[in-house]
């Protein structure tokens, strides 16, 4: 069976996919999700990087010919066939905030999707006025997503995370290789110690520009940013952040 791992933008996302996709027993797909195949293609991801489709295979699934479940069963079945894990790192983002791309669900649609094929599910969260802050970065984002959308997203994942077991973007930077462990034992994946090694040369990964195209350096501890009084007393007034706090063991 694959291994779908949930997760949101700006929570850390891209590091822990060179973290995770270096490992030797895995085979990484990079922010897929069966609405976002136009964008980000799991079938030529699956080609170029792990050579689990042939050119002729490729072109089928462009043509249209092959569901989006069926597309993944397959891979999971050829990465088997290696001894190899197929890890999904799915695209959350789609379902929980959508912006650009599509209206928020506020549940996985992949989950749904693939619940046929039984996935290993796991979920790594981030501080959500934190994760907030870093999305503001993006032009993609900035000034185009409204608070309340944003917090009722990130209290729906919450939930979904709390569901299937969850690792915190914060404590991976404080403890890459214990926590590291714990993400592959939820996930169902196994541990490479020589993670350590590889990571930095990865790039086998989709994400913030900055991360994708160049090694990066060590693994800092992840620094909290202080928002502007306003900002965060909009944060504190809603309900849904508080309970998506609550939830994730976060300090509001």
């Amino acid at each position: 069976m694959p291994s779908l791992w949930l997760n949101l933008a700006r929570s850390g996302g891209t590091l822990l996919s060179r973290c995770l996709g270096c490992m030797d027993g895995v085979m990484l797909l990079s922010e897929v999700h069966p609405l976002g195949v136009r964008v980000i293609d799991p079938g030529e991801q699956a080609a170029r990087w792990h050579k689990l489709l042939t050119s002729a295979e490729l072109r089928h699934w462009a043509a249209g010919r092959l569901r989006y479940d069926a597309l993944i069963e397959t891979l999971d079945a050829r990465a088997q066939a290696r001894g190899k894990t197929l890890l999904l790192r799915d695209w959350s983002h789609l379902d929980f905030l959508g912006v650009p791309f599509t209206e928020p669900s506020f549940e996985s649609r992949s989950s749904l999707l693939l619940a046929g094929l039984r996935p290993t599910r796991f979920a790594t969260v981030r501080h959500p006025m934190d994760q907030w802050l870093s999305q503001q970065r993006l032009d993609v984002l900035r000034d185009r997503v409204e608070l309340a959308v944003y917090l009722r997203g990130c209290r729906a994942f919450a939930e979904l995370a709390a569901s299937v077991g969850f690792a915190k973007y914060e404590d991976f930077t404080l403890e890459p290789d214990g926590v590291l462990r714990r993400l592959c034992e939820g996930l169902g994946v196994p541990f490479d110690p020589a993670w350590w090694e590889n990571f930095q040369r990865y790039d086998r990964v989709t994400g913030d520009a900055e991360t994708t195209a160049r090694a990066v350096g060590p693994i800092r501890p992840a620094r909290r940013r202080e928002p502007e009084p306003a900002l965060r007393d909009h944060f504190q007034a809603s309900e849904d952040y508080q309970e998506t706090c609550r939830v994730l063991g976060y300090s509001p």
